[in-house]
């Protein structure tokens, strides 16, 4: 698959590809379980002419033929999934056309399967659309198709938009090499009309990873098939209105927004989080199980009336869900906390800590690894002994995080950012605390703001160790709520 940026906001990577060469770049092998199964005849076609090249020790050429979009290309490069047991995987073969040449790719190709493989080996010749066979190539390819062991064993497939040219292409070819196993050109019939929408749906889901994103306002089910001449056609129309949309959604803010909600608790790793989240993207909240966490309470009833808003809201902010572990939070608070605790903590033995200890510590966190655009989750908490960070952070909890001790550490927080940046390789923001942003009235507990991006953090200290599956529907709740009063602030909802 083709890595994501995991600095890039969220919204920046949404993609609707609607070609198959576009999908294999996004998903690679995953692209197969997209591909709707050929119309019968053309599949029932392909089959018994690999049965019949068996059974001839011949190859075979076979002119395909379709309007462009009907699959053409996704049907040749995948036969072995459509035909199993009778196509090994496809080779796309892209040098000049001779027997040499065809030779090699395919030596290559059955030299990758097991001894015992004896299916047939399909060649797609997919880069000369338009530019039939000269002679001399199709002479080439008929001494190709009878080398024992190789081309004896092969079918070379050429696509063409034009029935004409493929028509031309099976005279010229059955002239000098006799008949085919099977009547040439082959008309390639799509994938049912009835099945376009589903395929498109599930092109927009896996090529994100991200579930309900027709919730945007492109969603095939709104696409007549009946509309279009191919399928092609049609991916492109959603394609294109997609495209248009992600645009009008990244202009609609003056500076690009993320949010990231942290949740600072005695609890050492992220605990029920995870279930709010995204199995595939780091951190990104999860709308559907946000809902699922908490349908019956008041905000959870709320979005639920507003399922696309919320889909919305999470893709335009790029939402995401972290925590924040005592070994980090109690490394930050003894060297930038205020007096009271820095002393509190001398007491417990906790030493005190410099900027490279600060930003080690928070490094190894989920909630640090986005802060560095890594986008792989480690759960890692070492550092500080966890059994001293912990009774450091129980103490905190006695003293208690309400009465405005909370704004006292999330201002520690932003000094321990600007130290962390300050280490970091790149471009160096602003951190404040608790200040209004300038283009907009969100005033985030902390906000780290880039020439032209912002990341909005929202902190929330608790007691205990509270990210347990009991406080799952507590947690979805402070989620959805914050989320609602982003999307009242900028405007997004009058509700």
């Amino acid at each position: 698959m083709a890595g994501i940026d995991p600095n890039q906001h969220v919204l920046k990577q949404l993609i609707f590809p609607a070609r198959y060469e576009a999908l294999v770049e996004r998903l690679g092998p995953e692209v197969v379980s997209l591909l709707v199964t050929p119309e019968e005849k053309t599949k029932n076609t392909l089959e018994d002419a690999a049965y019949a090249v068996l059974a001839r020790g011949e190859g075979a050429l076979l002119p395909l033929y379709a309007a462009s979009g009907t699959g053409k290309t996704t049907l040749a490069n995948n036969l072995s999934y459509f035909l199993p047991k009778a196509f090994s995987p496809t080779v796309v073969h892209e040098g000049l056309v001779t027997t040499d040449e065809l030779r090699e790719s395919t030596r290559r190709a059955i030299g990758a399967l097991p001894a015992s493989d004896d299916r047939i080996v399909p060649i797609n010749i997919d880069h000369r659309e338009g530019n039939p066979p000269s002679g001399a190539e199709i002479a080439e390819m008929k001494r190709f198709l009878r080398t024992t062991g190789v081309g004896s064993r092969s079918i070379i497939l050429w696509p063409d938009t034009s029935a004409e040219i493929s028509k031309q292409t099976s005279m010229a070819y059955e002239d000098i090499a006799g008949s085919a196993p099977v009547s040439i050109p082959i008309e390639v019939q799509g994938p049912v009309r009835q099945t376009w929408q589903d395929v498109a749906a599930n092109t927009l889901r896996l090529a994100n990873e991200i579930e309900s994103l027709e919730g945007l306002g492109v969603d095939p089910r709104d696409y007549d098939p009946d509309d279009f001449r191919s399928i092609g056609d049609f991916l492109r129309r959603i394609a294109g209105d997609f495209t248009r949309m992600k645009l009008e959604l990244l202009r609609s803010v003056q500076k690009q927004l993320r949010l990231a909600i942290v949740w600072v608790s005695k609890s050492s790793d992220a605990g029920v989080l995870v279930q709010l989240t995204s199995s595939t993207r780091f951190g990104l909240l999860d709308a559907t199980a946000l809902l699922d966490a908490t349908k019956n309470s008041v905000i959870g009833k709320w979005w639920t009336a507003r399922r696309s808003l919320l889909t919305q809201v999470i893709v335009q902010l790029d939402a995401r869900l972290f925590c924040l572990p005592p070994t980090a939070s109690i490394t930050v608070l003894r060297r930038h906390g205020p007096e009271d605790v820095v002393s509190a903590l001398s007491d417990l033995n906790i030493r005190p800590t410099g900027d490279q200890t600060v930003h080690r510590n928070l490094t190894r966190t989920d909630f640090g690894r986005f802060l560095t655009g890594n986008s792989r989750a480690t759960y890692e908490t070492r550092g500080t002994p966890s059994n001293t960070s912990v009774a450091a952070f129980e103490l905190l909890s006695e003293v208690g995080f309400t009465t405005g001790r909370d704004k006292v550490y999330n201002a520690a927080m932003a000094d321990a950012l600007t130290s962390f940046y300050a280490i970091q390789k790149g471009p160096l923001p602003t951190v404040n605390s608790e200040q209004k942003l300038s283009f907009c009235p969100l005033i985030p507990d902390n906000s780290v703001e880039y020439e032209n991006e912002v990341i909005c953090i929202e902190y929330t200290w608790r007691t205990g160790d509270f990210l347990t599956p009991s406080n799952r529907s507590a947690i979805a709740q402070y989620c959805l709520t914050k989320l609602q009063n982003y999307s009242r602030e900028l405007g997004w909802t009058n509700e």
